[in-house]
């Protein structure tokens, strides 16, 4: 009886473990490896349409970040090297301005 209760139970934990995979295998499945929804954000993001038009209009940029035109290029200056990152074959990174600004708001 013994040897039939540790088969059963060998059976069982094959079982659950062939489910689990297939439920992983499931899940994992990728149409994409970035969206093409995403890949648009560098030329017709939100950021790129309000950040120009910002730019366009100093007094709107002033009341936006709290400080001049000057004063935000003279910090990007400043902060490049510590905000900027790898551009890569998988993808482009979000630029420093754009991460300075989320930093600001």
């Amino acid at each position: 009886m013994d040897l039939l209760d540790d088969v059963e139970a060998i059976a069982v934990a094959y079982a659950l473990n062939k489910r689990n995979n297939a439920e992983k295998k499931k899940r994992s499945i990728r149409r994409y490896w970035v969206h093409p929804m995403n890949t648009k954000r560098i030329k017709e993001g939100q950021f790129q349409v309000n950040f120009m038009t910002l730019r366009a209009h100093p007094e709107e940029f002033l009341k936006y970040f709290r400080m001049s035109i000057e004063s935000f290029d003279e910090l990007i200056l400043l902060v490049r090297p510590s905000l900027s990152k790898q551009v890569t074959n998988m993808r482009i990174p979000i630029s420093t301005e754009e991460r300075l600004t989320i930093t600001l708001r």
